[in-house]
Order: structure tokens, then sequence, then C-alpha cells
């Protein structure tokens, strides 16, 4: 019992540096689709993909940009995290669509 004790005591601080330097980058799967409001308060787009850093840091989304008919002819185009603020479960930007449309484009 003492011994379990001990394993148990030299085990949990190891557990924990290792949580401690990584990043769990399961919940960013939920940001798929997230709508993305423009500065005239309309629906530019939606989340496609999250991007990270090498620390596992979100630090760019790619936007469907709907520009067209149907989802004929939108756009996949990638925007940086600080160009947008989280408000009532939604992204919003001060960018307009066309201006989103601009943005380097995401190729997958």
């Amino acid at each position: 019992m003492l011994k379990s004790s001990i394993i148990a005591a030299l085990t949990i601080p190891l557990a924990g540096a290792a949580v401690a330097q990584t990043v769990d980058v399961s919940g960013y799967s939920s940001l798929d689709d997230v709508t993305i409001i423009g500065s005239n308060d309309n629906k530019i787009g939606e989340v496609e993909t999250v991007l990270i850093d090498d620390s596992g840091m979100p630090v760019a989304v790619v936007v469907d940009v709907e520009d067209g008919f149907l989802d004929i002819g939108d756009s996949d185009v990638v925007v940086q995290m600080d160009a947008l603020t989280w408000e009532d479960g939604r992204y919003k930007t001060t960018m307009t669509a066309a201006a989103m449309g601009e943005l380097p484009k995401w190729d997958d």
C-alpha cells in the first residue's frame, strides 16, 4: 500500500508537467461552421478550418466566403485571428465581404 502511494505521488506531478506542455486542440473543431459577421452585420461566411502554430495556438481561420449562388463560386480565405472578435456565439469583423474576398486564398 505504501509503495503504491509513493509511486502515485511521484507520477502525478510528472503527468501534470506533460499536460502543461501540450495544448488541447480538440475544442478547435467546435469552431467549424461558426458564422462570420461583417461590418454591416450581414453574414460573410463560416469557419471551415482553424490554423494553429507550432505551439498549438490558433493564429488564423479558413473562412468559406459566401460570394456565390448556392455555394457555387464560394472561396476559402485565410483570416488572422486578430481580425475577428467573438460576440454572441459568432465571430465579427470590421471587414466587408469584398475585403475578405481579397485575402489570401486557401486551397485544400
